[in-house]
């Protein structure tokens, strides 16, 4: 664990409640979370997890972070979320509030990864290694809905989402793990007006031969964007293999509309990632410049 989140979590464990709370000047409030169920263009279900800031003002204008994989990633994106709020601000950092929507399916195990599996995944699998994601196969049959999901966000769960609470839609964000990253990585190639804030971790680059890396130029950002991109370094080595090159061309000269932080992190493997990961990437994505 990071010494200074190990600190600073010892600080508020030690500190009684009502002496911590008169020493720093922020909100204690609880984030408030209700759900929405939405469906696509061919009736299956999905459930909106909408989790506003404390605090929260309805003639505000927020920043969303939408977060894929939130039939198990929920409780780790809004806990991370309200202690690098509450740190930061602890701190005196300038922490953004900002609204999270998470994107789940509706039913079992088995569901969430086939929802995971076609929506997350922009061609049909071709490789000719075995996967078999909780009992649903990675095959030509079940990959390859990422331009549905699409469509499906830009048409039905951003106006729902935009309909209901004042947002910026130049500030939004996304954050994907494992296939949600390499969702991520897609839309900031081939759509780019989606998001302007992307948190990618373990990304699957090498889906189908790391086709996403075959044109350098795409890379380069058209307007500004920001992205965090982490990984452990116990990730296997199929995982690893392309990140250099993804690096890379995100680093290139000329992506100077990019602001792009890259991290390995020590001991940690494809699940061990997404705490440490989560934390860091919303303190990098959402933390203001001090102007003053």
């Amino acid at each position: 664990m990071n010494k200074s989140l190990f600190l600073l979590l010892f600080s508020l464990a030690w500190f009684p409640s009502e002496i911590f709370a008169q020493t720093h000047s922020f909100s204690s409030n609880p984030p408030t979370t209700v759900t929405k169920e939405v469906k696509n263009a061919a009736g299956l279900a999905y459930e909106l997890i909408i989790t506003l800031p404390p605090d929260y003002q309805a003639e505000k204008e927020y920043p969303v972070l939408y977060y894929l994989d939130a039939w198990w990633l929920s409780e780790l994106v809004t806990g991370c979320y309200r202690l690098s709020s509450l740190s930061n601000k602890a701190l005196a950092n300038n922490m953004l509030d900002i609204i999270l929507v998470g994107i789940s399916s509706v039913g079992n195990e088995k569901d969430w990864n086939k929802q995971r599996n076609w929506d997350y995944t922009p061609t049909r699998y071709n490789q000719n290694i075995v996967f078999n994601n909780g009992a649903v196969p990675l095959d030509q049959t079940t990959t390859g809905g990422a331009e549905d999901f699409i469509r499906f966000l830009r048409t039905v769960v951003f106006p729902s989402v935009e309909a209901e609470y004042k947002t910026d839609p130049a500030s939004r964000g996304i954050l994907g793990h494992s296939l949600g990253g390499l969702f991520g990585a897609y839309v900031y190639l081939q759509h780019p007006d989606l998001f302007s804030n992307y948190i990618l971790l373990a990304p699957s680059v090498w889906w189908n031969n790391s086709e996403l890396l075959v044109d350098k130029e795409s890379f380069i950002s058209a307007s500004p964007a920001k992205m965090y991109v982490g990984m452990g370094s116990d990730e296997i080595k199929m995982m690893k293999a392309p990140m250099p090159t993804f690096i890379e061309y995100l680093n290139q000269e000329g992506n100077s509309k990019l602001k792009m932080t890259y991290r390995e992190y020590e001991n940690e493997n494809h699940q061990s990632v997404l705490p440490r990961g989560i934390y860091d990437a919303l303190v990098f994505i959402y933390t203001q410049a001090d102007t003053n």
